[in-house]
């Protein structure tokens, strides 16, 4: 029995209840269970500084959670003037398990929404933010394949990889965009809006009666993983803008293209872009672009 009681005056100087509250390292609980860390509170009253709160635990009568706060105002608040950051692990749950509003970090913040986990966004000052802006005043590309020797001239029918750019502008670190190999790759997570132009120098443009090969030219963004590689395994996704024609030309004509796509790019991804045009139904090498200074061939590349 006396042992009894030493415990009961041991638990009672420990904490305090007093209308359903319990205090631990307090007298003073503010909610239905208050833990003082640095037991630093006010022996009485509803005053107390940030500092006091910063060491503080809290659940109150509505179910809320204070970390570092004792009037929280959601169902789970650590907002505090001292440190009020909350530390997220990664799971081996799949997002379906982890149910909708779940959050996980794995090399980033995802949430679930129930069928996949999705990278959370995170914001870029606007200062921090990449826009790269170039021109293109020359024939040159490669001819199939990214991987390929540089070509002077595009050919008709074939996949032109258009390179040797004029960056004109990139803020941010400056090296994101190639301008020699045409490559831009993403410094970080984030979504891209990708545009360029394409203007083939004045040509007589041929129909095509046979509908299976229509006389069209196509802007085309390409999509690669963060590897090195650029063959046909690396490639993620490819976007095709084309422009159709159905007439013969009289004379000469310009025929221009352009591609705008908006794309969520992993750090260390990169984006490409290229040509295809089927204009005479041939196979005759070296067109030409239209490689004046007024900026036919422009290429825009700007992070939202």
């Amino acid at each position: 029995m006396m042992r009894k009681n030493i415990l009961w005056i041991v638990l009672i100087a420990g904490c305090n209840a007093v209308s359903g509250q319990m205090g631990i390292n307090t007298m003073n609980p503010q909610g239905v269970l208050h833990v003082d860390g640095q037991k630093d509170n006010p022996a009485s009253g509803n005053t107390f500084t940030a500092s006091q709160q910063e060491n503080d635990v809290v659940v109150t009568a509505s179910g809320r959670l204070g970390a570092g706060t004792i009037s929280p105002a959601v169902k789970v608040d650590a907002r505090n003037q001292g440190n009020g950051a909350v530390g997220f692990g990664n799971t081996s749950l799949s997002a379906a398990t982890a149910d909708e509003g779940a959050v996980k970090y794995n090399n980033g913040l995802q949430y679930s929404n129930g069928n996949e986990w999705i990278p959370l966004l995170t914001a870029q000052s606007g200062s921090n933010k990449v826009i790269v802006i170039a021109s293109k005043t020359n024939n040159n590309v490669k001819l199939v394949n990214p991987s390929a020797n540089t070509t002077t001239g595009l050919q008709n029918r074939q996949s032109n990889y258009l390179v040797s750019w004029t960056k004109t502008f990139e803020n941010n670190s400056g090296n994101s965009f190639n301008a020699s190999t045409g490559v831009f790759t993403a410094p970080h997570d984030g979504v891209y809006v990708a545009s360029f132009n394409t203007d083939m120098a004045p040509l007589a443009i041929n129909y095509n009666t046979d509908t299976l090969s229509p006389i069209q030219i196509e802007a085309i963004w390409q999509l690669y993983d963060n590897t090195t590689g650029l063959a046909a395994s690396n490639i993620i996704s490819t976007v095709k803008c084309a422009n159709t024609m159905s007439s013969n030309s009289i004379g000469n004509l310009d025929a221009g293209s352009n591609c705008t796509a908006s794309f969520f790019m992993s750090a260390g991804q990169r984006l490409m872009p290229y040509t295809w045009f089927n204009l005479n139904n041939s196979n005759t090498a070296n067109f030409s672009l239209n490689t004046s200074a007024d900026g036919y061939n422009s290429l825009t590349i700007a992070e939202q």
